[in-house]
Order: C-alpha cells, then sequence, then structure tokens
C-alpha cells in the first residue's frame, strides 16, 4: 500500500474492513479486533490512527509489529497470520495489519470468546451465530440436531421402508437392525440436551410424519407474478410443504405449469420446448432445500416471472464456496444427512456437483448461465427465460 492508497482509505473512515488504532497497549482488544475480522470477511487495521482519523504515527515499528505477531499467535484460537505493511506519511509511519478471512472454525480468544465485526465495530457473536460459523466450516451439521417434541413415533416407517427397498433392493423386514438401532446409525435419531430421543432435522425433513407442525418454516413458499417485479398481479401461488423429496417434486410440477413453451419443428414432427430445461429446475430446487440454512426461521421462496425465475435460500454460502468460485467449486454439503439421502433417491448425480451441472444445462439451453446473489441471510439463483420462448 502507498501513502496515497492509505489517506483514501483513511478517508473514509472505520467500516465493516476497517479500524484505526492508535496504539497496540490493549492486548486483549487488539486481539479482538483481528479475532473480528478473521470470523467475517478480513479487514485491516491501521496502527498509529486514531479513532478520528489523525495520523498520529508509529514510533518502534519493529518492537510494534513483534507484539503484533504474538498477540495472533498466543491470543487468538486458532493462531491467525497476520500481513504487516509499513507506510511512511509525512505525519509518521502508519502499520497495516492485514487480517485475512478464516478458513476453518471459527477464532476465539484465550477466554473462548468469539467476535463479529459489524459495521465499524465488532461484538460478542450469539450462541446462534457462533453455531452457524461452525456449521459453516463443516464441522457442525445443523441437520443432526434434535427436534424439540418429536420422537420415534413420528417416523412415517412406509417411507423408511421404501428408502430401504430402494438402497439394498430388499424390504424393510428383512432386515437384522432393529428400527431404532438403524435410526440412530442413521443419526435420524438423536439425543437431546436431556437425554430424550428425538427426530433429528434431517429424519424429521425426510422420513416425517408431518414435518411442518414442528418446522413450520421447512418449506417453499411459491408464486407466478404477473409482470417482472413482485407486487403485481398473483397468476398462481402455493405454500409447498411435506417431506423434501415431495417438496422438490411439487415445487419442479409448480415451475413447469406456469411456464412456457415453444414449438421446434424437427424434420415433419413438433416438438415442445421447455422455457427451463427440467433437469436445470430439479438442481436448482435440490440445491436449495439441501444446502439451505435450516437454523434460520425463514421458508425458501420460489418467484417465478414473464423473464426470468428467482430461488432464494435462507443463508449464506456454505464452507469454502463464494460468488467468486461457485461457479467451479465442488463443495462439502451444509447438510450432510439430508444430501446424502438425497443422493441415495437419486435427486443428485454426485455431492457437490449441482451447480456446475445447472450451469451447463442452462448454457445449452439458451445460451445465458443463471445469475448468484448474496445478502446478509440469503442466497439467490436467478434463471432467465429464453428470448425466444
Amino acid at each position: 500500500m502507498d501513502t496515497l492508497e492509505l489517506y483514501d482509505l483513511i478517508a473514509g473512515g472505520e467500516d465493516s474492513y476497517t479500524e484505526f488504532k492508535a496504539d497496540i497497549s490493549q492486548r486483549s482488544d487488539f486481539a479482538g479486533e483481528m479475532i473480528a475480522f478473521a470470523n467475517v470477511e478480513g479487514g485491516q487495521i491501521l496502527v498509529g490512527v486514531d479513532d478520528t482519523g489523525n495520523i498520529l504515527g508509529v514510533s518502534d515499528p519493529a518492537r510494534s509489529e513483534e507484539a503484533i505477531i504474538s498477540y495472533a499467535r498466543n491470543n487468538c484460537i486458532p493462531p491467525l497470520a497476520p500481513l504487516i505493511d509499513r507506510v511512511h506519511t509525512e505525519h509518521g509511519l502508519v502499520l497495516v495489519v492485514r487480517v485475512p478471512q478464516r478458513t476453518g472454525a471459527p477464532h476465539e480468544n484465550n477466554s473462548g470468546q468469539c467476535y463479529l465485526r459489524v459495521g465499524n465495530t465488532k461484538r460478542l457473536a450469539s450462541p446462534q451465530e457462533r453455531a452457524r460459523l461452525l456449521q459453516n466450516a463443516g464441522l457442525v451439521h445443523f441437520d443432526e440436531v434434535p427436534v424439540s417434541g418429536t420422537s420415534i413415533e413420528d417416523i412415517d416407517q412406509n417411507v423408511l421402508g421404501q428408502y430401504y427397498q430402494t438402497i439394498y433392493d430388499r424390504p424393510f423386514s428383512s432386515s437384522d437392525v432393529p428400527l431404532r438401532q438403524m435410526l440412530r446409525n442413521m443419526r435420524l435419531l438423536v439425543d437431546d440436551l436431556a437425554g430424550n430421543e428425538r427426530l433429528s432435522l434431517a429424519g424429521l425433513l425426510l422420513f416425517g410424519l408431518k414435518p411442518q407442525e414442528h418446522l413450520y418454516n421447512a418449506r417453499i413458499s411459491a408464486v407466478r407474478w404477473n409482470g417482472v417485479a413482485a407486487g403485481e398481479k398473483i397468476l398462481d401461488q402455493k405454500e409447498i410443504t411435506g417431506r423434501l423429496p415431495e417438496q422438490i417434486d411439487q415445487a419442479v410440477d409448480f415451475i413447469l405449469r406456469n411456464s412456457r413453451q415453444s414449438g421446434e419443428i424437427n424434420q415433419t414432427q413438433q416438438a415442445n420446448i421447455d422455457e427451463y430445461p427440467p433437469a436445470a429446475l430439479r438442481e436448482v430446487i435440490v440445491n436449495a432445500v439441501a444446502h439451505r440454512d435450516y437454523s434460520l426461521s425463514a421458508q425458501i421462496l420460489l418467484y417465478l416471472f414473464d423473464d426470468r425465475l428467482e430461488v432464494r435460500s435462507p443463508g449464506v454460502l456454505p464452507n469454502s464456496v463464494t460468488l467468486a468460485n461457485i461457479r467451479t467449486h465442488y463443495s462439502h454439503p451444509r447438510n450432510e444427512i439430508i444430501a446424502r439421502v438425497l443422493l441415495n433417491l437419486r435427486y443428485v448425480n454426485t455431492l457437490g456437483s449441482g451447480v456446475p451441472r445447472m450451469i451447463t444445462l442452462l448454457r445449452d439451453h439458451s445460451g445465458r448461465e443463471p445469475d448468484f446473489e448474496l445478502s446478509v441471510s440469503q442466497f439467490m439463483v436467478r434463471f432467465w427465460a429464453p428470448s425466444t420462448v
């Protein structure tokens, strides 16, 4: 970083990616700032700049750098490895401490406190936020958590039996493993903190009798709007509930019945061409139900317009996936049990390959790839309708 870049950065003030520090005398506070940046999207700390943006300078840069590295190694768990630049100005030397975004477990201090950078300040992560950090790192799978109020009696044994028949090509009654033990082995039945047996989230959503009685937001709200903006006349809508395989099938059917077809003459016969390829529709819906963040109290939104389809899933991107690499990245699933069962049911071909396959299908169909957008708590995939349909 050169002097002009530093001045521009200071002029912008403190924000989600930039913090000013007059000095590094407060070890725990400085370590907390680095932890907060690492746990979100990374950032930089300008040492030798006060809160108002005045450059005070660093009198002993070598000693300060040594102290910062010590804080990062000894006061951050796991240890951090910041990069430190020296920038000379007419008012003194400023240390620019660059903190990279975490790639694994969330960072905490020696007291077990986990910080997040929010706006221009740091704050302690709530238990729910901390759980999501662990989940996104692949260390905790939310689909294994027990669902309060459920029991083994909430399992639909007919559906489970059909799944068993599909996997093993023999009836469930031929199994040597008792039902309870099988459910526990599959992590569909787990213990809560009080030691009570409960269906896991995956068990309820995949094989439960009435999933939405316990998890109301585990559904898809589908709307066909008239025009190109939400809020205009609604042509069709449906609250899609039930088990996840049922939701996938219903969502694809909703889109197909509310989208158009075009005709193509092939030799002497006319073939109807769907506005969106059904295989791509299945991929986007499967990805939405398999990879959404079920810790958030929100449903999947499926919006169909005259010119496009939008599928909005609760939660940010899982694990190491970013908007920059999503088109080629084969990700580890956020909800491993759900993804594995959908794979066994042949709703997906290979775990983690849904997005690259979807892109290929749409490119071949219409010549246009899907759009991906990410907000604070929502991920959206957009399909554009072919102009020839």
